[in-house]
């Protein structure tokens, strides 16, 4: 039990030190899936991410028109920027989402580091209090049997 909490400790630290990282490499990885849309599967990923949470590129919609695709497509967007999936959506009319993504996946980001943190923390209570219940129920078990040798 006592090997199993000190795991449990240590991944705790581990996750605690590196959700930084984690963090800081989220607006890069996203730019990077927007740069690479169509050479590989990065349009599916990013679809997705778009579509999933109503918005369009890492800041706003104006991220695509740096991007190749944005370059190729002049004056449109993703289909999955758009309130109806669509191939494409013009960019001079407001059928599209305004917001970036990055706040949304920074908000799944944290909500995963809370619940992984949340679930660690009650484990790690609970085996304290499994090993405190079992240390003490083999004292009782010790005390009863000297008890009952001197009888």
């Amino acid at each position: 039990m006592w090997v199993i909490l000190l795991l449990e400790i240590a991944l705790s630290i581990w996750i605690f030190y590196s959700i930084e990282p984690i963090k800081q490499s989220v607006r890069p990885a996203l730019f990077e899936l927007m740069r690479t849309y169509e050479e590989t599967q990065g349009n599916m990923q990013f679809d997705k991410i778009q579509y999933n949470y109503e918005c369009c590129g890492v800041d706003n919609h104006l991220d695509w028109v740096n991007t190749t695709w944005g370059q190729e497509h002049v004056g449109l967007l993703p289909g999955s920027c758009c309130h109806t999936m669509l191939q494409t959506c013009d960019i001079s009319t407001t059928n599209f989402a305004q917001t970036g993504c990055y706040e949304y996946v920074m908000n799944y980001v944290d909500f995963t580091y809370s619940v992984n943190m949340t679930i660690l923390l009650f484990s790690g209570f609970a085996q304290v209090v499994g090993i405190s219940l079992s240390y003490t129920l083999t004292r009782l078990i010790r005390e009863y049997e000297v008890a009952k040798d001197d009888k």
